[in-house]
Order: C-alpha cells, then sequence, then structure tokens
C-alpha cells in the first residue's frame, strides 16, 4: 500500500511538472525554429508560463531577454510591460529565484549581447540585485570580470562599475583605485574608464599619480602611455577640483600629454582654465589642439 501511495506522489508530482513548464518549453522551442515572429510568439508562451501555480526563474529571465517594445501599439498595456525597467524587474525576478546563476548570466552573458535594449534591461536588473540582493556577492562578480582575460568582460564590467559608482561612490571609487595596481594592463585601463564616469573627485590622487609616472626614473615605475592618457581625460569628466592637475600637465612643456590635457579643459567652461588655453595655444607646436567654441 504504501508502495503504491509513493507511486502515486510520483506520478502526480512528474503530470504537474510537465504541466508547469508547458509554456516555457514551447516558448523556448520558438526562439530555436525558423518561424515568423518567433520572438514575439515565444513571448506569449513565457508569460502564460508564469501564470501557473509555480512559476520558474527561466521563464521571468527569458521575458526579460525577449519582450521587445517593438511587438505592441504604444497606447496598450503590454508596450508598457515591455519596457527597460520592466524586462530588468523580470531579470531580477529569475536572480532572487537562482541567485547565483542569474547574476552570473547577467553579468557574463546578457552583457555581452548586441542589443543595446538587452544591455539597459540587464543593467537596471544589477542595479536593483545591488539595492535588494547580495551586494557583495555583485561586487565580487564584477571585479573577477574586470580582471578577466576577455575584453567582452572587462567592458561589461567598468560599464556596470561607472553606473553603480554614481550612486555609491563611497564603496566603489576605493575598489576601483586598488584596481589601478592589477598586473593586467587592461584591466587598469578599464578601471580608469570606470572612475571618469563615475565622476568623483575621491579618484584624483590615484589619477594624478598614473599620470605623474610617465616622468619616473625605472620604466617598471612608469604606467603606459594609454593608461595615462585615458586617467588625464577621467580627471577632464571629474573637473572641479581635478583642474588644476590638468593645468599642470598644460604647463608642463615636457609632458606628452600636454595636448589631451588641453582637449580635457576646453569642454569644462571653467574660467580657470582660460589662461593656460591661451598661452598653451600661443605657442608654436607640432600638434594642433582642436578646442570646441561654445
Amino acid at each position: 500500500m504504501k508502495k503504491l501511495w509513493l507511486v502515486f506522489v510520483l506520478v502526480l508530482f512528474v503530470v504537474g511538472c510537465g504541466t508547469q513548464n508547458e509554456n516555457l518549453a514551447k516558448g523556448k522551442e520558438l526562439i530555436k525554429s525558423d518561424k515568423r515572429r518567433k520572438e514575439e510568439r515565444a513571448v506569449r508562451e513565457f508569460k502564460l508560463a508564469l501564470q501557473q501555480p509555480m512559476d520558474t526563474a527561466e521563464a521571468h529571465y527569458l521575458l526579460g531577454f525577449y519582450n521587445s517594445q517593438e511587438f505592441y501599439e504604444p497606447n496598450t498595456t503590454d508596450w508598457e510591460e515591455a519596457s527597460i525597467a520592466e524586462r530588468g524587474r523580470q531579470m531580477f525576478l529569475a536572480y532572487k529565484k537562482e541567485p547565483r546563476k542569474y547574476l552570473e548570466r547577467l553579468i557574463f552573458e546578457t552583457l555581452r549581447d548586441d542589443d543595446l535594449d538587452i544591455q539597459n534591461a540587464a543593467l537596471d536588473a544589477l542595479k536593483r540585485i545591488y539595492e535588494q540582493g547580495d551586494r557583495k556577492r555583485l561586487i565580487s562578480q564584477l571585479q573577477k570580470a574586470i580582471k578577466s582575460g576577455d575584453n567582452r568582460d572587462r567592458h561589461s564590467a567598468h560599464w556596470i562599475f561607472g553606473h553603480l559608482g554614481k550612486e555609491d561612490p563611497a564603496t566603489l571609487v576605493p575598489i576601483l583605485v586598488k584596481l589601478l595596481d592589477h598586473r593586467r594592463e587592461e584591466t587598469r585601463l578599464n578601471a580608469v574608464k570606470a572612475l571618469g564616469e563615475i565622476g568623483s573627485e575621491d579618484a584624483i590622487p590615484a589619477l594624478a599619480a598614473i599620470i605623474e609616472s610617465g616622468s619616473a626614473r625605472w620604466k617598471r615605475d612608469r604606467e603606459k602611455p594609454e593608461v595615462r592618457q585615458l586617467a588625464v581625460e577621467a580627471l577632464g569628466k571629474i573637473g572641479g577640483a581635478a583642474v588644476p592637475e590638468l593645468i599642470k600637465i598644460v604647463e608642463n612643456k615636457g609632458s606628452s600629454l600636454r595636448v589631451d590635457a588641453i582637449r580635457a579643459l576646453a569642454t569644462l567652461g571653467d574660467e580657470k582654465v582660460v589662461e593656460p588655453l591661451l598661452n598653451a595655444l600661443g605657442e608654436q607646436g607640432s600638434r594642433e589642439v582642436p578646442v570646441p567654441l561654445n
């Protein structure tokens, strides 16, 4: 009798699982097919999958990934539900159900997609994770990505660091500054880019040190030219307290970064930069400096 009961429970479980995943499976098959409007039809199946008694993390993720506003009329509710924020929310719900799997998937797969809407939906999901999920693990995965040998991972990481850091520079700027000592040049380069996008004045001393390393006595102590050039650009994005550092570079006639500093200053519209810029522009030089006119 006991065996019969176990068999009965097992059958119910199998049948229930089959019903639960039927729409999800159908949607995934549509994506793989060459049928007309396959993505739009798959989205309908993913929506139905979420109406089952027990929805799945994968259905949430795939709905976030594929539900484009191109499928709907602007005045419909469905169009609003396919916004970047709603797609990001669906990806975040997938993360909540399976945190480890979908955090890694968002960082190392979704952000690589060529579709900018998908990238922005992933960004939205990662912002939600930073605010409501496992922040420590998210930062750890971003550090792993920016240290990766794959340029796509490094680019994704610096982009996310840049966005998250604007809201929480106190936490993320010190992490990025520490990465400026990483052995991989490309990692340092992307850390500099992220610091520029964050725009925090707390990064100025570290960026200035990179630039000044160009005059170090020993080659091993000099940062690579491309990283130093990006550090100048980053100071230009920060502006404010970074202006004196940029002026210092312009006034150093022996600096190979003078033109880069002039370009950075020319975009700031700060009165303090007028005199050093005029002096620099009045000099004879082999490189022309295009300065935007406001």
